[in-house]
């Protein structure tokens, strides 16, 4: 099948390419990149929504917070998601690659640390914005992950009783 002309669909974050991924891992990490562009794409729709729905409420500072909470969550997860890409390969060098993955990943802590120490001294910090934009993350990726985990879970059922059926009906003929 060849390529097709037509532009990539992808967010700008995270696109998904079939030459990014090794063959030995095939469709798995495929559908994971569909996932995580599919959250990142959710979030930056939440982020707008949220934004635009405390402005007309006219809670300015919670949709300021808002904003830059979404946007530290939405980094962290970017930052984690292309370190676990990156280091988590099949080679050699397996126990390596996961020390310094723990590493990198512990190294965020810090820099999460000192990203919040200046929004909370800032005059326009709001703790409720700040909390629901850092909160977003895990919340929309425990929800789709859920969904696509009951999708999916209901997609072999109905498979495994159109089999069943198929069963049955040759026990009676």
């Amino acid at each position: 099948m060849e390529p097709s002309a037509e532009p990539s669909r992808g967010t700008s974050i995270g696109e998904i390419s079939q030459t990014e991924v090794p063959k030995e891992l095939g469709a798995p990490a495929i559908k994971l990149r569909r996932f995580m562009t599919r959250i990142y794409q959710i979030n930056a729709v939440l982020a707008v929504v949220g934004v635009i729905a405390a402005r007309i409420v006219g809670a300015d500072l919670i949709a300021v917070n808002f904003f830059v909470g979404s946007m530290i969550g939405l980094l962290m997860l970017y930052t984690t998601v292309k370190l676990v890409r990156h280091y988590i390969t099949p080679s050699e060098n397996i126990k390596r690659n996961r020390r310094r993955l723990l590493l990198l990943l512990l190294a965020k802590l810090p820099i999460l640390g000192i990203m919040l120490f200046f929004v909370t001294s800032e005059d326009w910090f709001h703790p409720i914005g700040l909390f629901c934009g850092v909160s977003m993350i895990p919340l929309t990726l425990t929800l789709y992950g859920m969904a696509v985990f009951i999708n999916q879970s209901s997609a072999n059922e109905q498979v495994g009783r159109s089999v069943a059926l198929d069963n049955l009906k040759r026990i009676y003929r």
